[in-house]
């Protein structure tokens, strides 16, 4: 497994050239249940749950399986998802690949690192929003498609590993508030908070360049 990616030879080039960038608009029908013709429409919550409480026409932006999709208005803004079947909701932006020699996978894990310095940049003072210019300057390391494979295969095991570990703190979340054990509410706590760290931790290793 590679330990850093600038150990190998690497090339960086602006995220802007990797990926089309288009801000999603809010189509022009969304209503709470399927109509004719009708397609999920993706906000923050749909995109984590699979579950869609929202359906829109076709005005929208249509995702591609390809596609990936990053939050540009909110407390969240420089979050990333894998895009769904539907409608990119207005709040978010989306990234279309350009290029076969780069993996949309690994362009999630390096944004998904990219996501603590992407909250630092937001515009505005009430609510943030995405610094969409410095987004598009960005400069993505490129490695070998086969290193990129071996970064994605990785943070794909670790993700699914930290996701189960949330459920089941949750679940034990929920059966300490029933038992009224605030001990135990904070150990749960606790763990998530380590999990989330534990994943930070391998990105930092993998993308961060030594000085």
């Amino acid at each position: 497994m590679i330990d850093n990616i600038y150990t190998t030879d690497v090339m960086e080039m602006p995220l802007a050239e990797l990926v089309e960038i288009r801000s999603a608009r809010r189509p022009n029908r969304v209503e709470e249940r399927p109509f004719d013709c009708s397609l999920p429409y993706l906000n923050i919550k749909t995109l984590e749950t699979g579950e869609p409480v929202q359906y829109a026409d076709e005005t929208g932006f249509v995702l591609n399986k390809d596609d990936l999709v990053i939050v540009k208005d909110g407390y969240r803004s420089g979050k990333v998802f894998y895009a769904q079947e539907g409608i990119a909701a207005s709040t978010l932006a989306v990234l279309r690949p350009k290029r076969r020699d780069v993996l949309t996978s690994y362009l999630y894990c390096y944004l998904s690192f990219c996501y603590d310095d992407l909250q630092k940049r937001l515009r505005g003072t009430s609510i943030g929003h995405l610094d969409m210019n410095y987004l598009r300057l960005m400069t993505i390391p490129v490695p070998d498609i086969a290193i990129q494979k071996e970064v994605a295969d990785k943070l794909q095991r670790i993700e699914t590993l930290t996701n189960e570990l949330r459920q089941k703190t949750l679940r034990l979340k929920e059966l300490s508030m029933e038992m009224n054990r605030k001990d135990l509410k904070k150990k749960c706590d606790d763990l998530s908070l380590q999990a989330e760290l534990i994943l930070k931790s391998w990105l930092n290793e993998v993308f961060k360049k030594s000085v």
